[in-house]
């Protein structure tokens, strides 16, 4: 029996690592759980024929309704009962895309709404945690949470563009593309829901721009030696940025801050979340300028 289920485990496993797109840029928690527990549910959702946008919906409800059980610190088994949700929305988080490269029907759109959802989920998480202190903060708590969700999103926005950046350069995908300007993001339909996903789309990617240590120069010269000189590129760019991701997902990554979350509010001190989130934005500072020096030196070393 033991072998058998360990049988099961390892084509399992081989079916979630086949669905990756580039491991160098996966967290180890998304690959041995997010994704290993995903792509249980999107079997189920390819079975039930729903479309990745079903399953980010119910991963959006799920997740709401977890975010806002964080009110209720003072009771550890609803405390538990919101985290589990919220950890659950994060699997359905990783479904939907195993769905979609499943079913093929990944777009842009989808993953304008996969962020979107997963911002909405953290909002949550911030209102809920928050309105339990305000008999004891007073309104002013909310300074503090717009504060760290600001942080937050900042962290995120520049995460997300390092580990799409490597896809791209590295992984040849361009599923990693981020425009160079704004300017290059085309409308996706005249709808009115479609101007709302466009704006968000234009917002989140103006961050990435405007956070990011990389210029636009910088940015251009890398997909030129990328594609002219693909193997010292790759080899190269590997070896000064695999590490530096790591403290990128580390930092601003989406599992830090829900797992993070999840803990401190179990223990009904969500208060010191928001400000431990705030704090430990300090961290990018020495990232960043790392991460700029490192570009410096693979440019300098490829273009001489």
């Amino acid at each position: 029996m033991p072998g058998y289920f360990k049988r099961r485990y390892r084509k399992h496993l081989g079916e979630v690592l086949s669905t990756i797109k580039l491991i160098d840029i996966e967290e180890r928690f998304d690959i041995y759980f997010s994704r290993f527990y995903g792509l249980y549910f999107a079997k189920v959702g390819k079975w039930l024929q729903l479309t990745p946008t079903h399953v980010s919906l119910i991963s959006l409800v799920i997740g709401v309704v977890g975010g806002s059980l964080f009110y209720y610190q003072d009771r550890l088994g609803i405390m538990i009962l919101g985290g589990s949700l919220v950890v659950w929305a994060g699997v359905l988080d990783s479904a939907d895309g195993q769905l979609a490269r499943m079913t093929g029907q990944s777009s842009d759109m989808g993953r304008v709404i996969d962020g979107l959802i997963d911002n909405l989920v953290f909002i949550a998480c911030y209102v809920g945690g928050s309105l339990y202190f305000v008999p004891e903060y007073g309104w002013w708590i909310f300074v503090l949470t717009a504060a760290t969700g600001y942080a937050h999103s900042y962290k995120a926005a520049l995460y997300e563009f390092y580990k799409s950046e490597y896809l791209l350069l590295v992984g040849k995908s361009q599923s990693g593309y981020i425009p160079l300007t704004v300017d290059e993001i085309k409308p996706t339909g005249h709808k009115w829901y479609h101007k709302i996903i466009d704006g968000i789309n234009r917002d989140y990617t103006g961050k990435q721009i405007r956070f990011t240590s990389r210029t636009v120069e910088v940015r251009k010269m890398m997909r030129e030696l990328a594609s002219s000189n693909s193997k010292s590129f790759d080899s190269l760019y590997s070896k000064l940025n695999f590490e530096l991701l790591f403290w990128w997902a580390w930092l601003g990554g989406s599992n830090t801050h829900r797992n993070t979350a999840i803990l401190f509010a179990i223990f009904g001190r969500f208060d010191l979340f928001l400000a431990l989130s705030l704090i430990w934005t300090i961290g990018y500072l020495p990232l960043i300028r790392t991460q700029r020096k490192y570009d410096q030196k693979l440019l300098k070393e490829l273009t001489n």
